[in-house]
């Protein structure tokens, strides 16, 4: 089954094609110019360049959440138009989730944290043994002292992925058994939201919504009014 990864929950862009064995092909692009500029782009040159068309993809999974609430819409839209044109499954995968398929190969427990605002992440927590995750701690809003409480209660090697791995590496640092992700593993990638969306049952895209996890700023607005 041919899948196709779209990922704009942060500060990459980054589209994949997969076949639950191999990546078929991947463009990552750490971007300062907003997703709804890049991805679709994007997307357009790597199935030219993997020879394939929309209409050869089996599935497209896209990051649901947490993440940027502008970038998760964007993704989220282009997925719904492209599934709803086409016969094709969707599905939306959990940010956190799919970050910690960039370590699956590994042993031990990945904190998957994304900065949320200062001094609180998103935070996810994930078993990995040698290329499968099993989710042992809900994703969730925390803060940096409910992270370092729930990381001391982890036996074995624990493994920091996402865009604040300096920040709770240094929240960490009397942990020895602590470490972070090598560079190129700790960001979002749409490879790693193609193997995890095996996890996931399709959704209709009508139904594709974002889980931001917390208010976003219009709603936090109208609450104050």
């Amino acid at each position: 089954m041919l899948c196709l990864g779209i990922e704009t929950s942060g500060k990459t862009a980054s589209a994949a094609v997969c076949d639950g064995e191999r990546i078929i092909g991947e463009s990552i692009l750490y971007t300062k110019l907003t997703h709804s500029q890049v991805i679709l782009p994007m997307v357009k040159k790597l199935l030219e360049d993997c020879c394939l068309t929309l209409s050869d993809i089996d599935r497209i999974a896209v990051a649901n959440g947490p993440g940027s609430y502008t970038g998760l819409r964007i993704g989220i839209a282009a997925v719904k138009g492209m599934c709803m044109g086409l016969e094709c499954e969707c599905c939306g995968v959990s940010t956190l989730m799919a970050l910690s398929f960039n370590v699956c190969a590994a042993k031990g427990t990945v904190l998957a944290a994304l900065k949320a605002r200062t001094d609180v992440y998103y935070l996810g927590g994930y078993e990995v043994d040698g290329g499968s995750v099993k989710c042992v701690y809900n994703d969730r809003v925390c803060t940096a002292q409910e992270l370092k409480e729930y990381a001391q209660g982890i036996d074995g090697d624990v493994i920091i992925v996402g865009d604040c791995c300096g920040e709770v590496m240094k929240l960490l640092s009397d942990m020895p058994n602590v470490r972070c992700a090598p560079p190129k593993d700790r960001l979002q990638r749409a490879s790693s939201l193609c193997f995890a969306a095996t996890n996931c049952e399709p959704t209709p895209p009508e139904r594709l919504n974002a889980a931001y996890l917390q208010d976003t700023k219009a709603e936090k607005d109208k609450m104050h009014r």
